[in-house]
């Protein structure tokens, strides 16, 4: 975590994630580069403004790290996903009397980038904040 102590002195979460300026925190998360930090950040972030868009990215960014570093997350217990191997059909797992093929071509899910457009912007709309930046938020 030495490499995230600067961050953590300049920008704790009290004051990174009580901004309501969307393009004030998104910046600050990639530069984490320990699990411990962001977990930092995103139990802060949960226990006062629980907001989604902030949520994801702080979420992804774990990820990122894991994908970074070659690990898998310890809590989950669940051994990775085998791929078939060629010409083998992966198992597929039966439908159950309450499923029917209609149900599932019928569920309609947002894309990665609708749900981005959506959780980037503010209540002030696609044009940002009417005011400028005060100080303390950048």
């Amino acid at each position: 975590m030495s490499h995230d102590e600067p961050l953590l002195e300049q920008l704790p979460p009290e004051k990174l994630l009580d901004t309501a300026n969307f393009r004030v925190i998104t910046p600050a998360i990639p530069m984490m580069e320990a699990i411990e930090t962001v977990e930092q950040y995103l139990e802060h972030e949960r226990a006062n403004r629980n907001r989604a868009g902030i949520i994801r990215r702080l979420t992804d960014r774990i990820d990122a790290i894991y994908e970074e570093t070659g690990e898998r997350p310890s809590e989950t217990g669940s051994k990775p996903e085998s791929t078939p191997e060629l010409g083998q059909t992966p198992p597929v797992e039966p439908m159950t009397s309450t499923t029917t093929m209609t149900d599932t071509l019928s569920v309609w899910t947002p894309s990665r980038g609708l749900l981005d457009l959506v959780h980037d912007h503010e209540p002030g709309g696609l044009a940002g904040p009417s005011m400028p930046l005060a100080w303390e938020e950048l």
